[in-house]
């Protein structure tokens, strides 16, 4: 039978309460950290691994919200809000360890805690029991609540989320179902129990979470989620997102003006990455088409190279001399290579067939076969298609092979194992649906929650021109590209990115990309899948702090982080509501920050370059200027136009992609009237640039595009 509270022990729970909320007027501890506190509970609840820690660290670094770890309850009570990294069971915490906890929130902390199973601390939360269950398929938000915490919920696929396939399985990952005692209903489970609760206690809140962070971040990640998946790909599926923006809302809400890293380069909204996979012979025969007009937009792609060097029974020997020199334009025109096997075999996630294998495979000992028409594929090793694919490129073409992505995205469970071990830091072979997250995460190996943590990052792929039920063709590529549309604008209200995966098979696809392209929304970032990948990397190293006094927010960053990647930028909550907001380094020493108006009164701030680089596409207009540029994209000149319609202090300038200024062309006072001036840039090279125009104290920029 269940452990419950006898009368006695609910009594003297009571009277720890009412000696709590007596104390906090007389000696109420200030809690004026604006950081995060994880209280690690690994060691208290004898875990074997660290995979709990790992999910709620990986949900506040998305979140970009600063973060402390410690085991120690005493150390974790000094922040304002308090997660715990897993179960709240008996025997987790010792009673000194729980009262502290108790006082915490009575005296104006925030404790949010998943899987809360100890009855002594059901009063701060607000329940009166808790009961385990392995049904629940579906989690619903109560969104009629206008709760802060919903604040980035606002999708329907955000506000009911999948938990697992109910067709398919009738059992699922273990949920707490809560019996509530005051607390409110913040989330159901599709059997109407509760799921997440929150509770008013004393001057702070707690919130208990009927899950674990693990069962909804990495064993979605690890793809053991009992199929959650609502589609496959080429669609919008946020579990894991929902539970990130979740825990970012009830920071946010409760740590005022606070500050995060943002998810996208520099000040778009989202970021798309183009990706190609070259694996038959007519992708080497028009790839050129899709590589000349991203380069005439000063866009890099990611073109993934599979080097089938075999002729089997399934398909000739396409990666052969007379195709090197295509490749090699690719480079030519600034466009990123990455290997895409070397078989490109369908049954290369099938373990029993497709063995790890050993190292020191090459051209010449490593010669799989794939009939085509009987089953299975033979001595095919994941060791032997990631390491030729990538030493093949390398030694061809000089380059460094940092991305894979295997055949028909097949997921062997060694492939990470494989791709850690040669040296590759990104992966893309994860559907984002499928995996129930469009943001990257570091992949464990193994493919299971509990394998260790390896250096590769998963940039799942986001949408694609397979579409399996009704294909993409000359005729309905245009549906196609709506289906795309719908899917980056749903991740770009949540600033997450999209990946987007074209064969270069037929010229229709390239309509397609270039429909896409013209309706993409203007703080769209269009680039390679490693600039991005680049950029998150960069991202997750990053360790701030912040502090507010009055109506001043000063942003600290360790001198030993400094100067930071270019790309990266911050937000500020309500920012435009401060009267300053400056920034340092933990030495004391100010550090440069340029600042704009972002969404909601919010601020976004970059450090340590000239201008925050705004990825406009239309002509910028004033009530008193505006600015055109033509040609553009341009190949040799293009003019820029000034239209005046008073007079002011003018100063325009060129700025490369990084924020450097490269060319100044006046810094005076103008008249009314039109002005046009030239610009060639004669050895830099082709890209992207930004066109800044100060008109006395507003700035205004623009893209222009070089086509070198």
């Amino acid at each position: 039978m269940r452990y419950k509270h006898s009368i006695i022990g609910k009594i003297e729970i009571a009277l720890v309460v009412l000696v709590v909320l007596i104390s906090q007027f007389s000696s109420a501890e200030v809690i004026d950290s604006r950081t995060v506190a994880v209280l690690d509970l690994t060691i208290n609840n004898s875990e074997t691994s660290d995979v709990e820690l790992y999910s709620i660290k990986h949900i506040l670094k998305v979140a970009g919200l600063p973060f402390i770890v410690t085991d120690n309850v005493d150390s974790a009570i000094q922040y304002q809000i308090v997660i715990t990294s897993s179960k709240l069971e008996s025997s987790t915490l010792n009673t000194v360890e729980k009262d502290s906890l108790i006082s915490y929130v009575a005296n104006g902390g925030c404790l949010i805690a998943p899987s809360v199973r100890d009855p002594y601390l059901y009063s701060v939360f607000g329940i009166s029991d808790d009961v385990s269950s392995t049904s629940n398929f579906s989690m619903s938000f109560n969104a009629g609540l206008n709760d802060p915490s919903f604040r980035w919920l606002n999708d329907t696929l955000e506000q009911t989320v999948s938990l697992g396939n109910s067709v398919q399985y009738t059992t699922f990952l273990n949920t707490r179902n809560y019996v509530t005692s005051g607390a409110a209903i913040l989330a159901v489970f599709n059997d109407s129990t509760t799921a997440i609760t929150k509770f008013n206690y004393g001057l702070g809140k707690a919130y208990a979470l009927g899950f674990s962070f693990r069962n909804l971040i990495t064993m979605n990640q690890t793809n053991r989620d009992y199929n959650a998946q609502r589609i496959y790909s080429n669609g919008f599926e946020p579990t894991s997102d929902a539970i990130i923006l979740f825990i970012k809302a009830i920071c946010t809400e409760t740590i005022s003006n606070s500050v995060w890293l943002h998810t996208s380069l520099f000040d778009s909204h989202s970021t798309l990455m183009i990706t190609h996979d070259i694996d038959a012979t007519s992708s080497f025969d028009t790839m050129h088409y899709y590589s000349d007009y991203e380069n005439s937009l000063g866009i890099s792609g990611t073109y993934i190279i599979t080097t089938h060097y075999i002729d089997d029974g399934c398909m000739a020997d396409y990666f052969i001399p007379s195709n090197y020199s295509k490749v090699q334009q690719l480079l030519d025109k600034g466009h990123k290579l990455a290997s895409h096997s070397v078989g490109h075999f369908n049954d290369f996630d099938d373990e029993t067939i497709t063995s790890y294998g050993n190292l020191g495979n090459t051209p010449s000992n490593y010669l799989p076969y794939d009939s085509c028409t009987t089953y299975p594929t033979i001595g095919s090793t994941v060791l032997g298609e990631t390491e030729v694919s990538k030493n093949l490129l390398e030694s061809l073409f000089g380059v460094s092979i940092r991305t894979f992505r295997a055949g028909y995205l097949c997921f062997n469970d060694k492939l990470t194992n494989a791709l850690d071990t040669l040296g590759y830091q990104y992966n893309t072979t994860a559907s984002a649906s499928d995996v129930l997250t469009n943001f990257p995460y570091r992949a464990h190996k193994g493919r299971i929650s509990s394998g260790s943590l390896s250096n590769v990052w998963e940039i799942p792929m986001t949408i694609s021109d397979v579409f399996h039920d009704d294909l993409m063709s000359a005729i309905n590529y245009s549906e196609k590209v709506a289906i795309w549309m719908d899917v980056i604008l749903r991740n770009k209200a949540n600033y997450a990115p999209n990946v987007l995966l074209i064969h270069p098979t037929r010229l229709f696809k390239l309509q397609a990309e270039q429909d896409l392209f013209n309706q993409l929304p203007d703080d769209m970032m269009v680039c390679d899948l490693e600039t991005y990948a680049d950029y998150w990397k960069s991202r997750d190293n990053i360790e701030f702090r912040t502090i507010l006094n009055n109506d001043t927010l000063t942003i600290i960053i360790p001198h030993s982080l400094l100067p930071l990647d270019s790309a990266i930028s911050f937000v500020v909550d309500n920012g435009q509501s401060l009267e300053l907001i400056k920034a340092e380094d933990d030495l004391g020493n100010p550090v440069s920050i340029i600042q704009s108006e972002w969404d909601d009164n919010g601020i976004i701030l970059h450090f340590g370059y000239s201008t925050p680089l705004s990825i406009k596409n239309e002509n910028i207009e004033g009530d008193f200027a505006t600015v055109t540029c033509y040609p553009n994209p341009f190949s040799s000149e293009v003019t820029i136009e000034i239209n005046l319609t008073e007079r002011n202090r003018v100063n325009l300038s060129i700025n490369n992609f990084t924020g450097q200024q490269v060319k100044l062309f006046n810094q005076e006072y103008l008249q009314p009237g039109t002005y046009r001036y030239q610009w060639n840039p004669l050895n830099l090279s082709g890209g992207i640039y930004v066109c800044k125009l100060n008109v006395g104290d507003k700035k205004f920029f623009r893209k222009v595009v070089y086509t070198k």
